[in-house]
């Protein structure tokens, strides 16, 4: 994939996710919840939107992927630095090759979004990216409660 079709499918309008996520714990992956769920689009695109919330460091994460090329875009919130870009950023994809180097490429500040709560993130994040959520997000106890949109 390169910039003008991740540009495209990023604006392209219309985009949903059908039903509730449900967040869930993977004992072999602690202090991880999360939940993977399709992006439809009239596109066709197979793009799927991976959250994580780490429950220890209350990192949040929601990366977009495409089987097959890898992930696209990734939004960090109370994440690690990335050198002079703060703990919340994004990540897109700029060249072919960023899926492959993890979207090291074109990062952009979102301090914006510190501090704030997975629902809240998830929310700003659909705005973004014109994304409309069918449901509800169902994050377990302790995770910041649930978001209904």
């Amino acid at each position: 994939m390169d910039r003008n079709a991740f540009e495209k499918l990023r604006d392209l309008r219309g985009k949903t996710i059908d039903g509730d996520i449900i967040m869930k714990r993977n004992p072999s992956r602690r202090p991880l919840v999360a939940a993977t769920v399709p992006i439809q689009n009239s596109e066709g695109a197979d793009a799927r939107l991976h959250i994580e919330w780490n429950e220890e460091t209350n990192c949040k994460t929601l990366n977009v992927f495409v089987p097959g090329t890898g992930p696209i875009c990734r939004l960090e919130v109370d994440s690690r630095k990335h050198g002079e870009i703060g703990r919340s950023h994004k990540h897109s994809l700029l060249t072919p090759d960023c899926p492959s180097e993890n979207l090291k490429r074109q990062v952009t500040d979102r301090a914006d979004l510190t501090g704030k709560d997975l629902p809240a993130i998830f929310a700003a994040f659909c705005t973004m990216a014109y994304i409309h959520h069918n449901g509800s997000i169902k994050i377990p106890e302790g995770g910041g409660g649930s978001y209904d949109q």
